[in-house]
């Protein structure tokens, strides 16, 4: 039995056996529902066998990368609950990190970025995103778009904080609109970097290869026509070629499943990371609106289950269902029950799985508890940091004793 296949087993074991004393950290938080920290699974488990096979791949014999795209609405953009997962799945064996994968820097299009990556920029930008029905169509997976009509901008983007040192990268991925004759170009202040470039038209990208690994972003965009009118950036992939999880947030504040699906480039540029796993938060934002139907939310998210099938087709699917929230901080927001019944149906009917978000932090009204002790804040919709912390450790915990089930029950010699 391989060493870090044994450590991984015993990790699981251990966790399965010792309740809430575990080395998965589950918060201890008394008004949790433990009970409901579980994946659920109302149909066929084909697509999440295959998940777990590629997990063998990368903990048991450390090869191999698992990409995991997140797709939400402020929950994901702020990228609190999304860093939490991906801080926790780059250390669960040592050795198997990976990297940083997609980004957006939200800063230029005047709106919050995550902190843990800074994006410092020149030039005057416009942005659009996909909550505004006029001009969204041709977003893709970040779900905004900025643009620049400066003939010379330039883009730095660095990490911070308490990230695993140095989210470096010898690849990446500059997704733009393709109608227009501004050259981007990546450089490095080491002139010693050798960086080569190449464009596909088709695919809608620049790809540029470091010839090392670096841990910090430099673009350049240039006008080269006078006539034409503009540059279009859509988002970057920072990728590189060892082991590990690539986890991608990609988050709007204020978007729905109708905002997501105006995204025409949103199939396309999901198949550019080539998801193992897709997570998707959608849903908080349906329940708010006044006219909230259950059978067009099912209707979209079916459509958004579609996409991510022909982006990638094997890849598993996880669902997560809203947070408990009230409406105007009085009263408790009753659609919550009704999307967690959507999301049953539709995990039945495609094979994905469930995570009960709702029923974890307490259900009804459960969001006023987490104010009280600081884990949300007064809107009581959205979370504070030390509560998104708490949904990510959860959730984490609820996806390794999944894989915990599958070391079990899989044959091995």
């Amino acid at each position: 039995m391989p060493i870090i296949w044994l450590a991984v087993f015993l990790f699981v074991l251990v966790r399965q056996a010792a309740g809430q004393d575990n080395p998965l950290r589950t918060p201890a938080i008394p008004f949790v529902d433990l009970n409901a920290n579980k994946l659920v699974f109302a149909g066929d488990r084909t697509a999440w066998d295959r998940y777990h096979t590629k997990l063998d791949k990368l903990l048991l014999d450390g090869s191999g990368q698992v990409n995991i795209v997140h797709v939400g609405g402020s929950h994901i953009q702020a990228d609190m609950w999304s860093m939490e997962l991906r801080d926790r799945l780059q250390n669960v064996v040592p050795g198997v990190r990976g990297g940083r994968g997609f980004i957006f820097p939200y800063n230029m299009a005047k709106t919050n970025n995550p902190y843990w990556y800074n994006p410092e920029y020149t030039g005057s930008w416009t942005s659009v995103k996909n909550t505004v029905r006029a001009d969204s169509t041709s977003l893709g997976l970040a779900g905004y778009s900025v643009t620049t009509r400066d003939s010379l901008t330039t883009l730095k983007v660095s990490f911070r904080g308490e990230v695993y040192p140095g989210y470096s990268f010898n690849r990446i991925k500059v997704l733009h609109r393709m109608d227009s004759s501004f050259t981007v170009t990546a450089w490095s202040p080491d002139g010693a970097v050798q960086i080569e470039r190449q464009t596909n038209v088709g695919k809608g990208y620049t790809e540029f290869e470091y010839d090392r690994y670096v841990d910090t972003l430099y673009l350049r965009f240039q006008r080269t026509d006078p006539a034409q009118r503009g540059f279009t950036l859509y988002g970057i992939t920072l990728e590189g070629d060892d082991p590990g999880f690539f986890y991608h947030a990609c988050g709007v504040n204020g978007a729905s499943t109708n905002s997501w699906l105006r995204c025409q480039r949103f199939t396309d540029e999901l198949a550019l990371v080539k998801p193992d796993l897709v997570v998707f938060s959608i849903g908080i934002n349906d329940a708010h609106d006044p006219d909230f139907s259950a059978d067009r939310y099912e209707r979209n998210y079916a459509q958004l289950i579609a996409r991510a099938m022909e982006a990638s087709p094997g890849a598993a699917i996880l669902l997560t269902t809203n947070t408990d929230s009230y409406i105007k901080r009085r009263y408790p927001n009753k659609n919550g029950t009704v999307v967690r019944e959507v999301m049953m149906r539709l995990s039945a009917k495609y094979g994905c799985a469930v995570w009960d978000t709702f029923g974890v932090m307490g259900g009804q009204t459960s969001i006023a508890r987490w104010e009280d002790a600081g884990l949300a804040k007064k809107d009581r919709i959205h979370l504070t940091r030390p509560g998104y912390v708490a949904l990510g450790d959860l959730l984490f915990s609820a996806m390794m004793e999944a894989y915990g089930d599958h070391i079990k029950t899989a044959n091995r010699p």
